[in-house]
């Protein structure tokens, strides 16, 4: 018995020196959000940690940790006003904030994670001023659109730098998952840069879900991309209901897919410009609609109502978009004859443009 005991004080003792509390403060000072509930979400899956209810303007909450971790303190929506929210790191010792002000403050990592949210968030206001100054585009010369193109450029280009410095900063801790984040938004760093760079980070950062599901991605990007050999793929004959293999179809041919579905806007506003390539160049090139992320009902009525008249392909386990990247449709990619990827992401006429380069 005695020895059953101390192996349970000895027990006891290992959680708590690895299990440590941490006190979250808040303010939000809005009548509207009061008596409103108040939730800690974990950033990386969305489950609810701890709720409670804004009372006075202020709200408590008290979480154990064994390690740090991104959440997210968002309050309940409120007609007129939505709601608020604010990224926090769940880590031991006591956190303040302020939904309204963003101030952050009290840890360590959440005093690096304030100072940086404050820098970006500056210029992301910037960048949202420039970019609502193009809805105006019609009053102004073609000069000052290019000047206003050039200065957008120039500030998401800013941003994205402004990122890249914190990830490697904070490469040891979580502020990078939010620095990732940005700079993955942004799109102004090379895959083999961004690979260098995730690869000097703590495995912590690594190996998280936001920084590891996006690298899978955007290496599967550019395994794929213009200029690479495509890859074949295990689809379904959508009339004969058959598997068939992509390359059966396009191999030594010039290829125009498109990966589609039936309930995407975006996807039926491309089908007039696809069932046009299928028209002018059917003879010359394989037009195929790849219908990904759907159910077959829903597919069969697009492609009757549609009249989409060429090869109709399917693919009912998405792996399709996973080897080629895709995170969203429509996706129109070119093949050349000798299997080159030849464009990706076509849109309108720049369709047609690629057909005719490839054609010549």
């Amino acid at each position: 018995m005695k020895k059953i005991a101390l192996s349970l004080i000895a027990l006891v003792c290992a959680i708590s020196c690895f299990a440590q509390n941490c006190t979250i403060n808040g303010r939000i000072n809005v009548p509207a959000f009061q008596n409103k509930k108040v939730s800690l979400i974990d950033g990386t899956n969305g489950k609810e940690i701890a709720s409670t209810t804004i009372q006075d303007s202020t709200f408590s909450f008290s979480v154990t940790t064994t390690d740090p971790y991104l959440g997210r303190i968002k309050t309940a929506s409120v007609p007129g006003s939505n709601y608020y929210y604010l990224d926090v790191i769940v880590e031991p010792g006591t956190i303040t904030c302020d939904l309204v002000t963003d101030d952050l403050a009290g840890t360590p990592t959440n005093e690096k994670q304030y100072k940086f949210h404050k820098e970006i968030q500056n210029e992301i206001a910037y960048w949202y001023k420039l970019a609502n100054k193009h809805y105006d585009k019609a009053n102004m010369s073609e000069q000052e659109f290019k000047q206003l193109a050039d200065e957008t450029e120039a500030q998401t280009q800013k941003i994205s730098d402004i990122a890249k410095q914190a990830f490697i900063e904070n490469n040891d801790n979580l502020v990078a998952l939010t620095a990732f984040e940005y700079i993955d938004q942004m799109n102004r760093i090379e895959y083999k840069e961004l690979a260098q760079l995730v690869s000097k980070a703590a495995p912590a950062v690594q190996k998280h879900p936001i920084v590891a599901n996006t690298m899978e991605q955007l290496e599967r990007l550019d395994q794929t991309a213009a200029g690479k050999p495509y890859i074949d793929l295990d689809l379904k004959d959508f009339k004969t209901g058959k598997a068939v293999k992509l390359s059966k179809h396009i191999n030594g041919k010039i290829a125009l897919i498109d990966f589609w579905a039936s309930w995407c806007k975006p996807c039926r506003e491309e089908i007039p410009n696809i069932a046009k390539m299928y028209e002018k160049y059917g003879k010359d090139i394989v037009v195929i609609s790849l219908n990904v992320w759907d159910q077959p009902q829903a597919q069969y009525k697009a492609i009757k109502d549609m009249k989409m008249n060429w090869l109709q392909l399917t693919d009912n386990t998405k792996n399709a978009t996973t080897v080629y990247g895709i995170n969203g449709i429509p996706h129109i990619m070119l093949i050349g004859k000798d299997g080159t990827i030849l464009a990706r992401d076509l849109r309108g006429d720049d369709i047609e443009k690629a057909v005719l380069e490839a054609l010549k």
